[in-house]
């Protein structure tokens, strides 16, 4: 078994952090932990934030002039220009995403195509920045150039400590009063002072398009902003800050000047502040739980408690969760810091009230109800709710895996495990304030829908195969319900990785343990449009 402190010194190779620093990280974490996590558990999770492999290895570069197709490449350049993302559909139905960037080194630049989940880079990057690129692949393009592209094992590091020289870009920022007919390449930030949402139009051809638009303002003045198909699919809000790159203007209705966004801009959230008086937020108001949809602010809503999991310590505080319904639908609560802690007074069949709440889309693109520093959380003693025995009766179904549909909810279905799903990792990592996974950009983690360098939050999926009498399913379960089924917490998973490098120990270890237990499950039932057959997404471990 390797060393802790080799493998600290060679993380500190690679980064051009201290050994002190590294060692700061570990305990960080294992502080985090309550001290679970053991050395070995800290170095990996140290490791894996800093996008470094624990595996020995050398780095060899290859310039951009020498790249070739057809051949595996590591390439370091500078971002000279920045393309969004595209979604696609491919010819078996599947749907695809891709972006891209120019790098540009000493040698010349070269287009990298970000294939899929690497695709999420491209939003992170900003004009300037150094890109690190780990077993990309040379291929050529439409145009007979050369492009790299970066698939599923690529590994990509913004900023990372090489010592390397590169040749500097600098990105030219324009404000609203210095716009005019005719430009290219605007880039500006300015603040969404009214949003007006997507519509469709049909166009020329007959084909259909999407349209958005809001009013921008900086300090120098006001332009209606128009977003075009896919830059329109960018959630916005009334007081957002942006950024837009790549936008071009022209003369609208009435012969105004309009700031255009198309598939080759990009417009991006930003934390940067603007020297502008504060715009009023509205918020939602009273709904039920079927109305909640995911990126809603300001909502109150009611229902019972089906499940409570008790808090948990990360590096940025504690959380907590609930599953509560009002007897037409479930959804799972999330409780943030200090709020966390009111789940140890609670349990099953309370009625609780939830006030100034906002939501957002878990792995399954389905809402969740998020409770922060200025939401709430009491119990209801005058709910006019139905009793618990009455909304379990309603939502509760049992049924055999041969009867299972599409939109099964509240499913409740017992079987043997037959299979341990032993080809992905195990291991995932959420943000801490609003549960979406995050990307490692090599120096850290990023939530992009947060878009801000976070600490992440680790946590277990396990997929596995349920059989009854009647025939089989794919299940899947995330964070407490994994480390029941796995009979492992995150921590000693962690633990394990890092004493072994092997990201599959954990399933290794507990397979014995796992194969042919009787198992009872509540969930839901979902469609993979991968697979082409259904899946159960574990909510509760009977």
């Amino acid at each position: 078994m390797t060393d802790v402190n080799h493998l600290i010194k060679k993380i500190s190779k690679e980064t051009g952090k201290t050994q002190k620093e590294i060692k700061e990280m570990m305990d960080k974490r294992k502080d985090a932990t309550h001290g679970l996590l053991s050395d070995y558990g800290a170095v990996y999770a140290v490791a894996k934030e800093l996008n470094i492999p624990l595996k020995e290895g050398k780095i060899i570069l290859t310039e951009i002039k020498d790249i070739k197709p057809q051949k595996p490449v590591n390439v370091y350049g500078r971002a000279k220009v920045i393309y969004p993302l595209k979604e696609f559909k491919r010819k078996d139905g599947s749907q695809g995403k891709m972006a891209s960037i120019i790098l540009l080194d000493k040698t010349g630049d070269i287009r990298l195509l970000l294939w899929d989940k690497n695709s999420r880079i491209a939003g992170q990057v900003q004009v300037g920045d150094a890109v690190l690129v780990r077993n990309g692949y040379g291929k050529e393009g439409l145009d007979g150039g050369v492009e790299v592209h970066a698939g599923s094992l690529t590994t990509i590091s913004i900023n990372p400590n090489l010592d390397v020289k590169l040749p500097q870009v600098k990105e030219r920022k324009q404000e609203i009063k210095d716009l005019r007919d005719g430009l290219s390449s605007v880039n500006l930030v300015c603040r969404v002072s009214s949003y007006y949402p997507p519509t469709e139009f049909v166009r020329s051809d007959g084909s259909i398009g999407r349209r958005a638009s809001f009013i921008g303002e900086d300090a120098t003045g006001k332009i209606r902003v128009v977003l075009w198909d896919s830059s329109a699919e960018t959630d916005l809000s009334t007081g957002d800050t942006v950024k837009l790159e790549n936008a071009y203007t022209r003369k609208g209705l009435n012969d105004e000047l309009e700031l255009q966004a198309g598939n080759r801009s990009r417009v991006i959230l930003t934390e940067k502040e603007l020297d502008l008086p504060p715009l009023e937020e509205g918020t939602v108001g009273e709904i039920r739980i079927p109305e909640i949809k995911p990126d809603m602010s300001g909502f109150s809503t009611e229902g019972r408690i089906l499940q409570v999991f008790q808090p948990r310590s990360f590096s940025g505080g504690s959380m907590a969760s609930l599953i509560i319904s009002d007897g037409e639908e479930t959804i799972r609560v999330v409780l943030w810091g200090e709020k966390s802690e009111i789940v140890k007074e609670l349990k099953k069949g309370d009625a609780v009230k939830i006030r100034n709440a906002y939501s957002k889309a878990n792995l399954n693109d389905e809402p969740e109800i998020h409770v922060g520093r200025y939401g709430d959380l009491t119990i209801n003693q005058d709910t006019e709710l139905s009793s618990m025995e009455e909304i379990e009766k309603s939502l509760l179904n049992k049924k055999d895996i041969i009867d299972l549909e599409g939109r099964d909810r509240y499913v409740q279905i017992k079987g043997r495990i037959v299979h341990i799903d032993d080809e992905k990792r195990i291991i995932y990592y959420t943000c801490q304030s609003c549960g979406r996974s995050v990307q490692n950009t090599g120096l850290g983690w990023y939530c992009e829908s947060c878009n801000d360098d976070v600490d992440p939050v680790p946590n277990l999926v396990l997929s596995f195969t349920v059989e009854d009498g009647t025939g089989s399913i794919r299940a899947i379960s995330f964070r407490e319900n994994a480390e029941r089924v796995l009979g492992m917490d995150v921590e000693e998973a962690m633990n394990l990785i890092g004493e072994t490098q092997d990201e599959f120990a954990p399933i290794k270890e507990m397979e014995k343990t796992i194969l042919n237990q009787e198992i009872s499950l509540i969930g839901r039932v979902r469609y993979s449009d991968f697979s082409d057959q259904l899946e159960f997404i574990v909510d509760d471990v009977v």
